[in-house]
């Protein structure tokens, strides 16, 4: 399921939202009146989906939810957001045309104000995500799955196994996951830091994920997005180490 949520900058609160279920078509609309009642009519739309999907859904979206109905039975089902997963699928410049990369991140919005059609875009940049996924080398596939899914306790489920169905295989092991960042690393980065980043890989999660994705295509025209400067500062120190001689 699909959502977008509208959220009064004065107050902080939500005053509208709009959701869409890809398997079944169903959707739902609030605008103004009783926000409970909608949310429960929203918890009952969720019922039976795998996962809930939103632009900048972590960030944002889950924290206002949260504040509003923390019952709500939604918030525990597992979370795949289409603004994180954007850089790796699309790390080259003009990026994906619906994301505002440059900027804050967010959509590029047909209508403003119109909360279902912000929940439709978010499935159609998702489904270009996996397909634009689907393309990656195996190993940058890996090194990903391995940095963006922390185990045990952490394994973040939907993302888990969305990268289980593109490399037709569960988790790699620690072992593996190294592997694949250092022949990624090779020839593209310094060899001294290079060792040094893989020595903490398992702590860097987004970070390094991102630079990897930058990494990929150094040399052209792309340029990390400011939003992951910003929510994942560590990404920029990174890439600066990564580049340097030694």
């Amino acid at each position: 399921m699909s959502i977008d949520l509208e959220v009064a900058r004065k107050d902080g609160r939500i005053h509208a939202f709009g959701a869409v279920r890809a398997d079944t078509g169903g959707s739902l609309t609030h605008s103004g009146g009783n926000l409970t009642a909608a949310l429960e009519k929203l918890d009952d739309l969720a019922e039976g989906a795998s996962f809930v999907l939103g632009h900048n859904l972590i960030a944002f979206d889950l924290s206002h939810l949260t504040a509003a109905k923390p019952d709500l039975r939604l918030l525990k089902l597992p979370v795949v957001d289409t603004l994180r997963l954007s850089p790796l699928a699309f790390p080259r410049n003009p990026y994906h045309h619906l994301v505002k990369h440059y900027q804050d991140g967010g959509l590029r919005r047909g209508r403003v104000n119109d909360p279902e059609l912000d929940a439709r875009l978010a499935l159609e940049v998702f489904a270009d995500e996996v397909e634009s996924l689907r393309g990656v080398t195996p190993d940058l596939l890996t090194a990903w799955h391995w940095l963006i899914t922390p185990a045990p306790e952490g394994v973040d489920r939907a993302l888990d196994d969305l990268f289980t169905e593109l490399r037709r295989s569960r988790r790699p092991t620690d072992t593996e996951a190294h592997a694949a960042i250092s022949g990624r690393l090779e020839g593209v980065a310094c060899a001294t830091y290079g060792r040094e980043v893989l020595a903490e890989a398992d702590r860097l999660g987004w970070a390094l994920a991102y630079a990897l994705a930058w990494l990929s295509v150094a040399g052209g025209n792309s340029v990390m997005p400011p939003w992951v400067r910003h929510q994942f500062p560590e990404a920029g120190g990174l890439v600066r180490r990564l580049r340097d001689t030694a």
